[in-house]
């Protein structure tokens, strides 16, 4: 079973996890919207993935069992575009992917238009099956009925290539 934890909005935790689960189909993944209600049932998880996209401050209360968490997870998506004022990453092992609208991210878009983006991979990284996924560009169609936010954007496409699937032109 491989988990991923999420800290995000409602709403955006739902595309993420919507489209994930569409493009997956893979009935052992589970997607968990990490919260100020649910941190302390999940602290014994060991995820695969955790992305933050959003600030941290509202985890204060909870900076010890956040970090026990991503202490134990194998990579680490990180919005490079919110001010990060908690220090959580403790572990040297994990695998730190950034993704944003700046030019120091890892994964960021070089276009954005209303039916297609141009997502730009800009450092190699290696996938769950150990495979290097090299510096590329990749045009994506987007659906017009889902309406998903850039960042969100970002999130599935990384997840999707840590997991080794191949995206061909839409998410």
């Amino acid at each position: 079973m491989s988990f991923i934890g999420i800290i995000s909005d409602n709403k955006s935790f739902e595309n993420i996890r919507k489209k994930i689960l569409e493009n997956i189909k893979d009935s052992k993944l589970n997607i968990i919207n990490i919260n100020r209600q649910s941190i302390e049932n999940i602290q014994n998880i060991k995820f695969k993935i955790i992305v933050i996209d959003n600030n941290l401050e509202k985890f204060k209360n909870q900076k010890s069992t956040l970090q026990k968490i991503c202490k134990n997870t194998q990579y680490i998506i990180l919005n490079t575009d919110i001010h990060l004022k908690m220090e959580i990453l403790q572990n040297e092992k994990v695998n730190i992917i950034t993704y944003g609208l700046n030019q120091k991210a890892t994964i960021t878009m070089s276009s954005i238009k209303e039916t297609d983006i141009l997502i730009s991979l800009q450092r190699n990284i290696e996938n769950i099956k150990k495979e290097v996924i090299e510096v590329e560009e990749k045009h994506i169609k987007l659906n017009e009925k889902d309406k998903l936010k850039s960042y969100e954007i970002l999130i599935i496409y990384t997840i999707l290539i840590i997991y080794g699937y191949k995206i061909i032109n839409q998410i």
